[in-house]
Order: structure tokens, then sequence, then C-alpha cells
């Protein structure tokens, strides 16, 4: 049998081990707490990030688009002009004969 002050102080032992590992545990769940809240924060910020992202990516995407289309535009303009161009030498070239008349290949 074990005599009472051991009886006591293992009693008080563990009380205070036991009180003392309470607040231990409320300190380190506190202190997870916190992290745990710090890292809900940055999982937002990333997701609000990314979401930023894909908006600037639809945003390139469509400007690309549309300076994709305004090439083709500018091209076929050039394209246009180049005809006109060839038309206009060839209805000047065209003009020159029919004012300068026939050539008969006589002699004056």
């Amino acid at each position: 049998m074990m005599r009472p002050i051991v009886l006591v102080a293992c009693a008080l032992g563990g009380a205070c081990f036991s009180i003392g590992g309470a607040q231990a545990s409320d300190a380190s769940s506190g202190a997870h707490g916190v992290s745990r809240i710090k890292v809900e924060r940055v999982h937002r910020a990333v997701d609000r990030d990314a979401a930023e992202v894909a908006r600037l990516r639809r945003r390139v995407a469509e400007q690309e688009a549309r300076s994709r289309q305004a090439d083709q535009r500018l091209h076929e303009q050039d394209l246009a002009l180049e005809r006109l161009r060839r038309q206009l030498t060839a209805a000047g070239a065209a003009g020159e004969a029919i004012a300068s008349g026939p050539q008969t290949g006589r002699v004056p």
C-alpha cells in the first residue's frame, strides 16, 4: 500500500499535469487556429488571383481575336487596292492608246 503523502503527491501531480496539458493544448489549438485562418486567407487570395488571371487571359484572347480580324480586313483592303491600281493602270494604258489613235504602221 502507498503512503498517504505519495498518494497526495501523485494526485496533485496528475491534476497539475492535466491542467497544464489542457492549457498547452488550448495554446496549441489557438496557434493552430491562427495558422488555419492564415491558410484560409491565403487560399482565398490565391482563388481571387486565379480568377483575375482567368479574366485577364479571356480579355487577351478577345483582343488577339479582334487583332486577327483587323489584320484580315487590312489584308483584304490591301488586295482590293492592288486590284484597283492594276485596273487604273490598265485603263490608263487603254486611254492613252485611244487618245493616240490607231497605229497603222504608215510613215507620215
